[in-house]
């Protein structure tokens, strides 16, 4: 008889350095993980992706989401004409926004969004614009937080209609404040540096440097907006403190997603010739998309630690009362 041919999945898995990685992943752990084992966390979170429809929930958000977009552009660009002109609050909005912008997209937000928006923004907008971002935007949170549940009761409880309508509000909030703050923080923070410079004169280095402290900035916030979707989001009982694995992975994933797409779409797609005038808007919601998945990743990462560290400490209590009774 003749012998069946592997697949490259299973050479792979029968080579001795596969075994040697797999017993080291059994007794250690990364930083961060709060000591649950990396085979153990990888294991939990390929089975939920196999139980869950992942890509179900990423469009359920995506459709939300989207939505939202809308009416917080207008309320956005209404909140900029009770801002003193000197700021340039707009200019800095729209740079934050196209910035994380596939290239494909920004032609669909600049010139069929924003431009169309913005002369439409007036006071008797930001009220509106105000409910209306808050509405969809929550609805997009509640999405999110239905895609966040999970049944290990150990790790988990159920909340009632009002707590999560007030939490999935309260989120919305804090993205628009952060919103808010981090174009403040870019432009007055420009502004300073530019003075600073300008004084004491500093070379072209020096002045890269200190400018590019601004996307710090921006990194840091971005991180920022995951990690509180991870944090309040999701109904666990106790939350991972410190530095979440999930936000570092689903912040650093998505810049690169973000990055791969726009090149992708720039030199190797056709959508424009396909589609036409609404390619633009295909590659925007395929964007969203794929940074929905990420987020869903991302937070999948903190369950698999959370669920796997709190069987631990239930297994050593047992083990502790076991031992005890013993004696």
């Amino acid at each position: 008889m003749k012998k069946s041919k592997l697949s490259i999945a299973e050479r792979i898995s029968q080579l001795p350095i596969t075994g040697l990685i797999l017993d080291w992943t059994k007794t250690h752990s990364f930083p961060g993980f709060r000591g649950v084992p990396i085979f153990q966390v990888f294991t939990f979170l390929i089975q939920e992706a196999r139980r869950n429809d992942l890509n179900t929930r990423a469009s359920a958000m995506t459709y939300h989401f989207f939505l939202a977009l809308f009416p917080s552009l207008i309320f956005f660009f209404t909140l900029t004409a009770y801002l003193p002109g000197n700021l340039d609050f707009y200019k800095y909005l729209e740079h934050s926004i196209l910035s994380i912008l596939p290239s494909g997209a920004k032609e669909y937000v600049v010139t069929d969004m924003i431009n169309s928006i913005r002369p439409q923004a007036r006071s008797g907008l930001l009220s509106i614009g105000f409910i209306l971002a808050i509405w969809f935007g929550s609805e997009g949170i509640l999405s999110l937080m239905r895609g966040f549940d999970k049944t290990y009761k150990s790790s988990f409880r159920k909340r009632n209609w009002l707590e999560r309508q007030l939490t999935a509000i309260a989120i919305t909030f804090g993205f628009g404040i952060l919103m808010i703050f981090s174009v403040l923080v870019i432009i007055f923070g420009e502004k300073i540096l530019l003075q600073f410079l300008n004084y004491f004169k500093m070379n072209a280095f020096t002045k890269i440097s200190i400018t590019s402290l601004k996307y710090l900035v921006t990194l840091i916030l971005f991180y920022s907006v995951i990690a509180i979707v991870y944090r309040y989001g999701p109904s666990i009982k106790k939350p991972i403190k410190g530095i979440s694995p999930g936000a570092m992975f689903a912040t650093i994933a998505s810049i690169i997603t973000s990055i791969l797409f726009g090149i992708f779409v720039d030199r190797f797609s056709s959508y424009h010739k396909i589609y036409g005038a609404i390619s633009a808007l295909i590659i925007t919601l395929i964007w969203m998309r794929l940074n929905t998945l990420i987020l869903i990743l991302g937070f999948e990462l903190n369950a698999a630690i959370i669920v796997n560290r709190d069987l631990m400490l239930q297994k050593n209590l047992n083990q502790r009362i076991a031992s005890t009774e013993e004696i």
